[in-house]
């Protein structure tokens, strides 16, 4: 062959019909690839070959670091404030987030890649009020949201409102009586094996359980009392449901933890510890174990708990110093129930907190993770999703971080890596000199008719629809009768006088 069909042929196509198009997608892998890990590997590998220190301090720990999921992380960046609430729906494709900026975000791992990773759906739920909690059910179609008012609201998972559950009547003083919460909400949990019931907590000193197809009141009504606080009323701040659903556990302000059966009787435990955490601290996270007969409890007094039910009196595990100022800060078990994860707050001392996975057995820190040394900051709400494998862990700076392994996790924050940019056609270049707001000129355009309302104040707006029938509403002018005998509309301006005479010379 020679040399001039050679160079012909690299202007021919190789085949005929659809090609397919491979995507180099290592280069994003190592993008993502979190440098904090790669050092520690490089420390094991340094200890493995005799050139590390003989302090063995951690040393047992590397092994148990491979099988994390945090090698890679993607970062969603949406929120402008502190992130406040977080769920993954069961299905691992749809993340829910929810921040002080007053809006809930939705997010579609399909829907995203590197280049793009953007919520599908914005939605303020209450005006104003910031979110402390979000959970879809276990069906994943719908989305409890637990704002700071004192009423929970209903959204289905495309973000779409649905129902709204009513507020109780604050002049009453028996909190038996009323239909609703009278005061800010703090918690809320869909049961795990029902699909129609969840659970809700507030400061008004009650745990009121719901079905989720009545709205105008409470099914059943648990109200707090403390044995420590004058008028035997305390706040709650959080709450769990045992995985068989059995039981309905709650934390207080006065430092008291309690649990209830899930059938009743609701006026009191079935056990409660007054002391279990620092009176007037704020215990953030509740959360039952999958034997359901361990209790787990993140405190505001910078400690976590492991308790057994069965054995109410004291912990069988505690642990101290991690610090947590925000009041959202959870805590949860990994898949498997080896692992806790949870995060700590800014200090004045630290002032970058930190996500910390915890060995369950003895309650000691494996690894601790800055996801943001960059600028001060707290990691508030952590989440260990069974089917992908991966862990989510949200900031008070605005940040949802998505912690994963190449090898040992399943689509979410892969299918984002591995997704091929979109290819861009002329038209969608952005940088040519084309006004895309560029339409035909119409004699209303010229005449001010139609403005681009985007740019208007809301005094110029007002004042076009005022002068629009449509818009105002505007009844028909009356008619009147003049001395000549002409049918006139009251307040008619000088080109109706024109023409009006006019037709008197025809």
């Amino acid at each position: 062959m020679s040399d001039s069909e050679d160079v012909l042929r690299q202007f021919l196509p190789s085949g005929f019909g659809k090609q397919a198009v491979t995507y180099d997608f290592e280069e994003q892998y190592e993008k993502c690839k979190r440098r904090e890990y790669t050092d520690l590997l490089s420390q094991k590998a340094s200890k493995n070959a005799g050139l590390a220190s003989d302090d063995d301090d951690g040393s047992d720990d590397y092994d148990e670091l491979e099988e994390l999921p945090i090698s890679h992380e993607i970062i969603l960046k949406e929120h402008i404030k502190t992130v406040s609430a977080l769920d993954v729906d069961p299905a691992g494709v749809r993340v829910a987030s929810g921040s002080y900026d007053y809006n809930m975000d939705l997010w579609d791992f399909n829907g995203m890649n590197l280049a793009s990773l953007h919520p599908f759906r914005v939605v303020e739920p209450v005006e104003s009020h910031p979110i402390h909690e979000l959970q879809y059910s276990r069906n994943g179609e719908w989305i409890l949201v637990i704002p700071s008012s004192s009423q929970a609201k209903l959204f289905t998972r495309d973000g779409l409102e649905e129902s709204e559950y009513v507020r109780g009547d604050m002049y009453l003083r028996d909190m038996n009586n009323t239909d609703g919460h009278v005061a800010e909400l703090t918690a809320g949990a869909w049961h795990p094996t029902d699909d129609d019931l969840f659970a809700t907590s507030s400061l008004d000193s009650t745990i009121r359980i719901w079905d989720a197809n009545v709205k105008r009141a409470q099914r059943n009504i648990i109200v707090v009392k403390s044995r420590t606080a004058k008028g035997g009323k305390t706040r709650v701040s959080s709450i769990a449901w045992a995985p068989d659903g059995k039981y309905i556990a709650g934390a207080t302000t006065d430092g008291g933890i309690a649990y209830w059966s899930s059938r009743g009787p609701y006026n009191r435990p079935v056990a409660s510890i007054q002391d279990a955490h620092e009176k007037e601290s704020w215990t953030s996270g509740v959360v039952y174990g999958s034997d359901n007969i361990t209790l787990l409890t993140r405190g505001g007094d910078g400690t976590i708990k492991l308790w057994d039910i069965r054995n109410f009196k004291k912990p069988l595990l505690s642990r101290s110093g991690l610090q947590n100022t925000v009041q959202e800060t959870n805590i949860a078990f990994s898949p498997n129930g080896r692992y806790i994860i949870t995060g700590t707050s800014s200090t004045p001392e630290s002032l970058v907190g930190q996500l910390h996975i915890i060995d369950k057995s003895d309650l000691s820190t494996i690894t601790r993770l800055t996801l943001d040394a960059s600028k001060p900051s707290s990691v508030v709400k952590t989440q260990w999703h069974p089917k992908l494998d991966q862990i989510l862990a949200t900031t008070s700076t605005g940040d949802i971080h998505v912690l994963f392994s190449r090898e040992m996790s399943v689509k979410g924050a892969k299918i984002v890596v591995e997704k091929a940019p979109k290819i861009r056609h002329v038209d969608d270049n952005i940088t040519a000199d084309i006004d895309l707001t560029a339409a035909a000129v119409t004699p209303d355009m010229m005449s001010g008719k139609h403005r681009d309302e985007s740019r208007l104040t809301n005094q110029q707006r007002q004042k076009m629809a005022r002068k629009d029938p449509m818009k105002s509403r505007r009844p028909d002018l009356p008619l009147a009768r003049r001395m000549d005998g002409e049918v006139r509309v009251f307040n008619f301006d000088a080109g109706d006088e024109e023409n009006l005479q006019k037709r008197r010379k025809i």
